[in-house]
Parts: C-alpha cells; sequence; structure tokens
C-alpha cells in the first residue's frame, strides 16, 4: 500500500505540475476508446476458486497532458464492464454446498498515470504507461448456480448483487501500445493494457467459509482508440 501511495503522489504531482513545464509545443489532447477485454478473478480466500475468464468492454474519453517532450500525465473517463466467474463453498437452507456466481459488473472509472512516448518513426509513435485505475460500482449483476448433488442444480439468472459488491475498485495500470498519425494530431491508437486489482470487490460475509472471503478483479484489454 505503501508503494501505491507514493505512485499516486507522484501522478498528482506531475498533473498539478504540468502547466508549470509546458510550453506553446505541449497541451492537451482528446481522443475517444472502444476497448475489449477479458476479465477474471483472483482470490486467496480458502473455500473459493477462480472459474475462468469473463469478456467485457470499455469505452470512454481519453485525456492526455503533455507536459514535456515525449511525456504526458494521461487520463479520461470510461464505462467499464468487467466480472469473472468463482466456484464457493455456500449454506443452503443449513445444508453445506457449493455455489458457482458469473459477475458482470459494470464502473464508472477514472485512470491517472504516465505516458512515456517515443519521437515520431515513419507515422508511428510507440508508448508506454503505469499508473492507477479507480472505479465506482454503477451495476452488479450475477448469474447463480447452487449445486444440491442428487437434487440437481438451482439456477438463477440476473440477480442484483449491488448489495455485496464493493463501491470502490483500485488497479495498478500498465500498458504498451503505438499510435499511427493520420496527419496533424490526429493519431489512430492501439496497444495492450493490463489492470491489476488491489482492492476487495466482494462486500459479504459467508458463513460456509471461515474467514470473510476476499477476491480481486483483474483484467487485460485490447486498447483501441483515436485521439486528436
Amino acid at each position: 500500500m505503501k508503494s501505491m501511495k507514493k505512485i499516486t503522489v507522484l501522478l498528482v504531482f506531475l498533473l498539478a505540475a504540468g502547466p508549470l513545464l509546458a510550453d506553446d509545443d505541449f497541451g492537451f489532447r482528446f481522443g475517444l476508446n472502444a476497448s475489449p477485454n477479458l476479465s477474471w478473478f483472483r482470490t486467496e480466500t480458502r473455500g473459493y476458486d477462480n472459474r475462468g475468464v469473463e469478456p467485457g468492454f470499455s469505452y470512454g474519453l481519453i485525456i492526455d497532458y503533455e507536459f514535456a517532450q515525449n511525456y504526458a500525465v494521461t487520463s479520461g473517463l470510461n464505462i467499464l464492464s468487467t466480472g469473472g466467474k468463482m466456484r464457493y463453498r455456500y449454506l443452503h437452507e443449513g445444508t453445506d454446498t457449493q455455489k458457482r456466481r458469473d459477475y458482470n459488473l459494470r464502473y464508472l472509472e477514472i485512470p491517472l498515470g504516465l505516458k512515456l512516448r517515443t519521437d515520431e518513426m515513419g507515422f508511428i509513435t510507440y508508448y508506454g504507461q503505469f499508473g492507477l485505475g479507480l472505479g465506482f460500482n454503477i451495476r452488479a449483476k450475477a448469474d447463480d448456480r447452487i449445486y444440491l448433488g442428487d437434487e440437481g442444480t438451482l439456477r438463477f439468472t440476473d440477480v442484483d448483487i449491488s448489495d455485496y459488491t464493493r463501491f470502490l475498485r483500485a488497479s495498478l495500470v500498465i500498458g504498451a501500445g503505438l499510435e499511427y498519425n493520420l496527419g496533424g494530431q490526429t493519431s489512430l491508437l492501439g496497444g495492450i493494457t493490463f489492470h491489476n486489482g488491489f482492492s476487495n470487490v466482494l462486500d459479504v460475509d459467508n458463513p460456509a467459509v471461515a474467514t470473510s472471503p476476499s477476491a480481486v478483479n483483474n483484467y487485460v484489454e485490447l486498447t483501441l482508440g483515436v485521439i486528436f
């Protein structure tokens, strides 16, 4: 957590110092992105197991502030659909059973990071970025299966799990990609970005396990967009 605080302080400092460092060659660039992703859960709670990836999608606004040559603070505003699948111990009418839950989570996400860019080489500029992502939950649904052995399986779809999902989601963001210049300041953007969650998504007590369950949500996305 101390390292995360240091990164946050550094990024905030760079954003605040940008106007002081900038001259006429630098400034804001804006863009749009639409990015498919694959997401999953990582958990160390005994009795909880990851059961695969879930396809998702994000779209929104890109904001880059170039405060020096080849350096920019990058941010934006995204609508993120993410999720994952977990199977865990569950008490159903006093009986110790197993439940599988497929999560469909939606967040309003605000990233904040540092982007390092190369000089343009034959219309192409390469970049790398790292930073933080902060998400605010705006929707939480799930599909459930409760396994009852010989009695079959109970199935529930589109279950509202907002009361069992934490409002805030935090992640460490790292990515790389390229911009293809179309002329002037307009470029096509493509890259790969990994969002490594470090905050617990679950907000629930499960009497079937010894401790309060904890799971973080990770996803990798294909970043596609246009920036001006």
